[in-house]
Parts: structure tokens; sequence; C-alpha cells
């Protein structure tokens, strides 16, 4: 809740200045029904999507939200009322990150009767320069594929300051941790994330993505996983990824991103509504426009 206590105030307070500069700018051709639109769909969005996930994934559904309500709330702010926004700033998150091109999910209002189909037409992996947060003893490194995947440590592992066996050791994972894999180097280091920050990288083939046959076929029976991004202040201290003790940095970094171009084709009170966006995926998990 840490992080919807945060974001409360930087919503509300965008929402008190919108009500507040209406009274004043009713003359202004900007200050229309579209563009209060696009605002107040913009904070209901990550107010919303706050509320989902935890850790990186919470940073993640905030972006989605901000996405959503903001692209969607320009041309169909008249359209749709908040809590619409909302939930169609989730079920966007939903299709971003799990539908297949040409998989089209439709979403329909709880109380409005709006409804919309959202389809991914294509994905590709574009490189770009994305902002990557960092504690300050972890070495940046000059290219890599962000991944923003669940992983797991199929044996201890050390993690290291950079993405190499000579580099200081700065914690370990235990076997059967998970943890969000930032990205993947080119000498083939996975970048560990705890609550969307690089703590430092483990050798890629000590660890895999949860799910995959590597994770079932070859990890040892542990006792139950921890998650790094959900641990306690207590065991995070112990493997050395305290982010409250630790100075952070964040920086602009090139990496291969992954990219998808989305149509909605959406019909709200009679009227039909078309649109395409374009989104790239964030070293952070979030989807931002592009």
């Amino acid at each position: 809740m840490r992080m919807l206590k945060k974001t409360g105030p930087l919503v509300l307070g965008a929402c008190i200045g919108l009500s507040a500069g209406c009274a004043n700018m009713s003359q202004n051709e900007w200050m229309n029904k579209e563009n209060i639109g696009t605002l107040a769909g913009a904070a209901a969005g990550v107010l919303i999507g706050s509320q989902v996930g935890s850790g990186s994934g919470r940073t993640a559904a905030m972006m989605v939200g901000a996405l959503a309500g903001g692209m969607l709330g320009k041309s169909i702010g008249a359209k749709l009322d908040e809590r619409d926004r909302q939930a169609l700033a989730l079920q966007t998150q939903q299709v971003l990150n799990n539908s297949l091109d040409g998989q089209a999910s439709t979403w329909t209002s709880g109380h409005s009767g709006a409804s919309a189909q959202i389809t991914p037409v294509s994905t590709e992996i574009r490189s770009r320069t994305v902002a990557v947060k960092r504690t300050a003893q972890v070495q940046p490194v000059p290219n890599m594929q962000l991944l923003n995947k669940p992983y797991r440590a199929l044996k201890s592992a050390n993690v290291r300051s950079a993405p190499s066996t000579s580099a200081e050791k700065v914690g370990g994972l235990a076997s059967g941790s998970t943890f969000t894999a930032i990205g993947r180097t080119d000498n083939d280091w996975i970048m560990v994330g705890r609550q969307g920050v690089s703590i430092g990288y483990v050798y890629a083939p000590l660890v895999a993505a949860v799910g995959s046959q590597t994770t079932a076929s070859t990890a040892q029976p542990v006792a139950p996983a921890t998650d790094l991004d959900a641990m306690d202040v207590a065991s995070a201290k112990e493997q050395g990824f305290d982010l409250d003790s630790l100075s952070l940095v964040e920086e602009q970094v090139t990496a291969q991103t992954t990219c998808r171009t989305v149509n909605y084709n959406m019909t709200s009170k009679g009227a039909n509504d078309q649109q395409t966006v374009q989104a790239c995926q964030a070293a952070d998990g979030a989807w931002e426009l592009i």
C-alpha cells in the first residue's frame, strides 16, 4: 500500500487542479471535454493501476493505467465515465502482457453497456533508450535485451555487481528463490530486479523462467521459494537486497525492448470509435506510448 499512499495525493492533486482550472478557463479552447477526458482518464488509470500487483508489477500497472486512461480518454472522454476508463485500463494491461498478435480480447462495461475489442496486431523488438534504476554498487551495461519476466534460481547462486565471475559479490539467491528478471546481457547474464530496481547480475544457466521446462526438470527439491519483491526487511538485509539501506541511481541505457501495435474497436452510447496505438515496454515493465 506504500505506493498507493504516494500516488493518491498526486492523482487527487491533478483532479483538484483540473477542477479549479475549469472554473477559470471556460473560454480556453484547450480546456474542452476531450482534453478533460485525457487528464481525468490518465489520473484514473494511475489510481486503479496502483491497486494491483506488487513490487515492479505495481509500477507496471500504474504506468499501463496511465497509458490506457490518457490515450483513450483523448478520443472518448465524452463517452466513457471514470469507472469504465479504469476497467479498460486493466484490460489493456492484460492484453499487452499476455495476448498474442491477432488475438482479440473483449471488454464490456459492468454498468454502462460500453464495450471494446482490443487486438494486438504486431509485435517487434526495437533498440530504444530506456531508464533503468539500479543500486549504486551495480555496474551498468552498454546493451541488453529487456525481459521483465519472473525467474527462479535453479540452485544457490551469487549475485554480482557486474556480469562477470570476477565482479564483486553483492548478494545471493537461495535455491528456488523467485525474482523479476529485468534483462539479459550480451554475455548471458541476467539482471536481477527487486521492486523495479536492478540489484545485480546472476549467470543465466543458474536460473530459468518460471514455468519453463528447464525449471521443472532441473530444479532441486527445496523449501518454499522466497520472492525477492515480497521478502521482509530482515530477509532482504540478510541476502544483501535491502533497498532502503542502498543508494539508488537512475540512468538512460540502450536496450532491446518489445513494442506492440494495438487496435481498439469501441462502442459506447450507440457510437463506434476505432483507434490504433503503439507502446513499448520500459525497463520496469511499464508500457509507454511511442
